[in-house]
């Protein structure tokens, strides 16, 4: 179901998994891009949604500002909204954008009480990882 879609992403939960999925595309920037990490955390929010997969395949890049706007902003209110979360990050093909991708969800993920993330080249491998985590929690 798309809850939320512009030029640069395209946010839906994947019912399946229970998952936030946000898919980029393009060299992403300025209020349209940080829209949409605002609109995201909403329906992650409202839906309880720990589960997050970021698909970067088709990112071409990011502005730096707003590389910076979401470590600064964005970060403290998902940590305050989401105490827990498993994020699945299918990496762009360009290896700068792949490390800034790593960056990033590094400082954004790793400082909540229960989080883990992962990394893939390509979407089946990022749903399957989920899906693993998904069983575990239920097993537990």
């Amino acid at each position: 179901m798309i809850c939320f879609q512009n030029q640069y992403v395209t946010v839906e939960i994947d019912t399946e998994l229970q998952a936030l999925v946000q898919t980029w595309r393009g060299f992403a920037k300025g209020d349209d891009y940080r829209q949409a990490w605002v609109e995201s955390l909403k329906i992650a929010g409202q839906h309880q949604l720990n589960f997050w997969l970021i698909d970067q395949a088709k990112l071409k890049g990011v502005n730096y500002e707003d590389w910076q706007w979401v470590n600064e902003e964005w970060k403290p209110q998902f940590e305050q909204k989401i105490s827990e979360s498993y994020t699945a990050i299918v990496l762009a093909n360009n290896i700068f954008d792949e490390m800034a991708g790593r960056i990033v969800s590094r400082k954004t993920g790793d400082t909540s009480q229960k989080s883990s993330t992962g990394y893939f080249a390509d979407k089946n491998q990022a749903q399957d990882w989920l899906k693993s985590l998904a069983n575990k929690s239920v097993a537990s």
